[in-house]
């Protein structure tokens, strides 16, 4: 990878800043609380050192800034440091912890283990009593430092640790679909029935429903017999079929190295050390967290101390004012809900420089300012490295930002389960930060992603200058893990809108680089678009019958009706328009993006250019792009075809003549049958097919597939047909579809048709995989169109259904003919490197002439101290 894009991690540089005078206390490992704190006679904890600052301020003798000196050293914290506003510039004077100059003091809130003996095999065991654990729930074990695998099935796969040591629920048996609890029920395979003789200690760690996070749910009961698992409460979302789990917590499943069981009755721990322990370290963290900053806290600074193992989260600031926290390691803390650090509500506060890795769930966590008024908390993350985080909690994010007007800048951020930035709130700024790696665990999310289901979330923010690459995403399907699967580089999710995308630098994301999500007033300008697994760019809109608009039409009203008259909001750009008023006559709503001078380059032939649903020309503007497919040609989300070539490939048989009512034509059938009792016959020439919506996933809805035709690799063809349905407004999509069983399935783009009681006639158009596309198969021999109809009670009454071959037209073109990107050129962007990651064009760049801006490339990531402030 090029030099420019600083991919190289600075050093955290400890105790650099000068002794200043003023009160000056010292700390150390080696000290004692009741000497008088000087650095010949040192306190031994911070909170000593609190108290006799406090001391001084009663006594008004806190003249000048305070400092707490904290010398080198291993600090076993028994509590967290509070500190409240009588410790934060009370009197007006600042105070800093920090370390001493050349020191790397670390504080552990874990309790060392010892006195081990042997269980059996090569198991051992101690007796914690004297640790005091009964009240805790100890779900963390640290050898070395390190978090080792609590006692599971099946095993942690150490060369494979993503996507190795899973198991997979099953399909419901015959019948068991009735009456099944899908939040509290599933089913295992037979091989992986398990049996405890404690089964309420266990639990359930799995990615339920879709698989976009993971839960940790107490077990009820695991049939030995009908292998039905039961959970002791609801997941969050549905147990499904194919999702991946494993269980945890059982004396039974430790069978492996690194494993451990706590047995909180008798106070006794057991382990099997992957290593000898008499020169190792075994600790449970017990210390929630290590630092506390109350509301109205003012001028503290925490500098060049390192933090490892709590429960919670190792450093909160609530309501503070002008703190910082800096130079910091942070590591191996937090479980489901522990963070590095929070930073939530004040002002001016900053998080700047920091390590902080193996987290247990979010980084950095920030908000702060106001709403209604739009007043910034100016809240700073900024050039820190903050990677392996949501180690058990897998809806962990890199940064995780909220509020108004705070901002984050200049950091990297690696390896996460999810996303590298989640935020929701307005007038952020979020800039210059180098992510990747991330989606790691989950799917349908994004290296940067936000929502707006209220409408005015996250309006106003800057997303400019990141370099976003290699966004994975992981699928759970029923041949096991599929990766990587279903993310995106810029993810603007649900009606999110006003947001200013510009001079990103995405690459290699799993889907595509950036999808609007019925996103609104969007300023997409001057990216660069870079491998998009599936597509470059995505834009999906709503329609009326939408379920989102159905279920958040609401909320979007509350939330817009909330700011819409506020002077602040009065300059926040597409505020003027109430949602209930949002839907264009062609029954779409997505509107206001503006996607100008942005350079789109990929290498796979087959891949789109673009997808557009529900998202037109009209009402949004595409142009004055540079698109590059190695010279092949562009295809797009439109598929336009030329006239008729020969004759009706179903030889009449699409208009039903001849046919017996009450029967199904031949060559017609079910893909999906919800209800066992749905017909599909022919009534006076006219196919007629039941609706019906299920939660059976196998089932989800009614789809029919008419004969199969011919199939010929590269051409292109038509169908046309008439349609109706007893159902205003109901909808049908159809789709030229293949399908062998045991070898596969290909579908070309869906045709949304928008039903009435009123026949109309449609076209369906696309084109075949040619034998150079990386989807096409040899099994591939014959097609037919496929008409999903998930519509409850009701009928689709289909006619005069013709499939012909026809004439093909450049996608480009046709992409063009619809409104988009009549300005926009198809060239080399001729950049100096891209397959080393150098996007720095060269001076004869035909992207110049199209308005593009040459990026601060060398701006981007951590930067060194001094080199630049935000």
């Amino acid at each position: 990878m090029h030099r420019l894009f600083r991919f190289l991690v600075l050093p955290v540089l400890l105790g650099t800043s000068p002794i200043v005078a003023g009160a000056e206390f010292h700390v150390s490992f080696s000290g004692l609380d009741s000497a008088a704190g000087t650095a010949d006679a040192p306190f031994a904890t911070l909170t000593r050192a609190r108290d006799a600052i406090r001391e001084l301020r009663k006594k008004a003798a806190l003249k000048e800034p305070g400092r707490v000196v904290v010398h080198d050293g291993i600090y076993e914290m028994q509590q967290p440091l509070e500190l409240d506003v009588v410790d934060g510039r009370s009197d007006g004077q600042p105070v800093t912890w920090e370390a001493a100059p050349g020191a790397t003091p670390k504080f552990i809130g874990a309790r060392k283990v010892s006195g081990w003996t042997a269980h059996e095999g090569n198991i051992l065991k101690a007796d914690v009593a004297s640790l005091n654990l009964s009240k805790l729930q100890i779900r963390q074990l640290l050898l070395d430092g390190e978090r080792q695998p609590l006692a599971r099935y099946p095993n942690f796969d150490p060369a494979n640790p993503l996507y190795g040591g899973w198991a997979f629920l099953t399909e419901l048996p015959e019948g068991a679909n009735e009456g099944h609890v899908w939040k509290r029920e599933g089913y295992v395979k037979e091989a992986d029935v398990r049996k405890w003789s404690r089964p309420e200690e266990v639990e359930l760690f799995i990615f339920a429903q879709y698989g976009w996070w993971n839960f940790i749910e107490p077990v009820k009961s695991l049939d030995q017999v009908t292998r039905k698992l039961t959970l002791a409460k609801d997941c969050g979302y549905d147990l499904h079929p194919h999702n991946r789990y494993f269980f945890q917590n059982a004396l039974e499943e430790l069978d492996a190295p690194g494993e451990w069981y706590l047995d909180q009755k008798s106070a006794t721990l057991y382990f099997w050390p992957p290593k000898a322990l008499d020169k190792a370290e075994v600790r449970i963290p017990v210390v929630e967290s290590f630092i506390r900053m109350r509301a109205g806290v003012k001028g503290i600074t925490v500098r060049g101390l390192s933090f490892l193992g709590c429960n919670g989260t190792a450093v909160t600031m609530e309501g503070t004012e002008d703190c910082l926290v800096t130079k910091c390691v942070i590591e191996h803390c937090g479980t489901m809900r522990g963070s590095g650090v929070s930073l939530q509500g004040g002002k001016n506060n900053r998080v700047e420089r920091n390590e902080i890795s193996y987290i247990g769930n979010t980084g950095v966590g920030v908000g702060g300012g106001d709403r209604k008024t739009l007043v910034p908390a100016n809240n700073v993350v900024t050039n820190n490295h903050i990677h392996h985080v949501g180690v058990i909690n897998k809806n962990a994010a890199g940064v995780g930002l909220g509020g108004v007007g705070n901002v984050v800048t200049h950091n990297l951020i690696h390896d996460g389960p999810r996303m590298g930035v989640q935020f929701s709130g307005n007038n952020l700024v979020i800039e210059y930060n180098h992510i990747h790696h991330v989606m790691l665990e989950t799917q349908d999310g994004g290296g940067v992603y936000t929502g707006g289901r209220d409408w005015i979330s996250s309006r106003g923010t800057s997303l400019k200058y990141n370099f976003i690459h290699d966004i994975v995403g992981v699928g759970q399907e029923s041949a096991g893990l599929k990766v990587p699967f279903f993310a995106w580089g810029i993810y603007m999710d649900d009606n999110a809108g006003g947001l200013d995308i510009v001079g990103n630098i995405v690459a290699r994301c799993s889907r595509a680089a950036i999808h609007l999500h019925n996103g609104r007033d969007h300023h997409i300008l001057n990216n660069i678009f870079v491998d998009g697994g599936e597509r470059q760019i995505e834009f999906n809109g709503w329609r009326p019958e939408h379920s989102y608009v159905k279920n958040h039409m609401t909320t979007m009203v509350e939330g817009w009706a909330s700011v819409k008259d506020l002077p602040a909001w009065k300059g926040m750009r597409g505020m003027d328009i109430d949602p209930r008023n949002a839907f264009f006559p062609d029954q779409t709503m997505m509107s206001g993006n503006v996607t100008e001078r942005n350079i789109v380059l990929w290498s796979k032939p087959e891949l789109r250019y673009v997808d557009a649903r529900n998202c037109m020309p009209e009402h949004n503007t595409c142009d004055y792009n540079l698109a590059w497919n190695g010279g092949q040609p562009i295809r797009t989300a439109v598929s336009k075809v030329g006239p008729d070539e020969g004759d009706d490939l179903l030889a009449g048989a699409g208009s039903f003549q001849g046919v017996t009512d009450g029967t199904a034509p031949k060559g017609w059938g079910w893909n999906h049958k919800p209800l066992k009792e749905l017909k599909s016959v022919v009534q006076g020439g006219v196919l007629v097919t039941d609706g019906a919506v299920s939660k059976d996933p196998k089932n989800p809805h009614s789809v029919i597939h008419s004969p199969f035709v011919p199939f010929k690799a590269g051409a292109s063809f038509r169908a046309r047909l008439k349609v109706r349905s007893n159902k205003p407004e109901a909808k049908v999509s159809a789709a030229f579809m293949m399908f062998v069983g045991g070898k596969g399935y290909w579908e070309g783009p869906r045709k949304e048709i928008h039903l009435t009681p009123e026949w109309q006639e449609v076209e369906v158009t696309g084109s075949m995989p040619r034998e150079t596309d990386a989807k096409w198969k040899d099994w591939m021999r014959q097609f037919c169109v496929r008409f999903d109809f998930p519509v409850d009670q009701a009928v689709l009454e289909l006619k005069d259904l013709s499939i012909r071959e026809a004439g093909p037209m450049d996608e480009w073109s046709a992409w063009q003919s619809e409104g988009w990107d009549k300005h926009s050129v198809v060239a080399d962007p001729l950049f100096e490197d891209a397959s080393k990651d150098d996007y720095r064009l060269k001076p004869k760049s035909p992207a110049f002439k199209l308005g593009f801006k040459a990026l601060p490339i060398e701006k981007i990531g951590v930067v060194a101290e001094g080199e630049g402030k935000n």
